[in-house]
This record gives C-alpha cells, sequence and structure tokens, in this order.
C-alpha cells in the first residue's frame, strides 16, 4: 500500500495528494508534524536519523 501525504500551496491550502516518497524525492511541499519533547530544564530531546534512511539520513533532528 503506498503511503500518501496532503500536497499544499504556500498559504496551506490543500491542493491534492501524492505518494510520500515522490514527495520527498522532488521536494514538493505537504502537510507534516514534529513532536518535540523537553525536559524540566527546558532541554529538547534530539535523534539521529539512521544512515539507511532514504533522506536527511545520518542528521540530527527533532524528537520524531
Amino acid at each position: 500500500m503506498r503511503e500518501e501525504v496532503i500536497l499544499v500551496d504556500e498559504n496551506d491550502n490543500t491542493i491534492g495528494t501524492m505518494g510520500k516518497m515522490e514527495v520527498h524525492e522532488k521536494g514538493i511541499l505537504h502537510r507534516a508534524f514534529s513532536v518535540f519533547v523537553l525536559n524540566n530544564k527546558n532541554e529538547l530531546l534530539i535523534q539521529r536519523r539512521a544512515e539507511n534512511k532514504y533522506h536527511s539520513a545520518g542528521l540530527w533532528t527533532n524528537t520524531c
């Protein structure tokens, strides 16, 4: 089953859907979300992406 994402314009208006891999390969604007985990010192938990990820492999990023 192909994962689809919602395509948006620069004003966050929905303009369609497309497969997740194609969107990332072409750099097309789409809806996404992030999760930020902070401790009581207001420190942000970050993670390093796996080396075998299809994009941003090995880079440090937000929690999820």
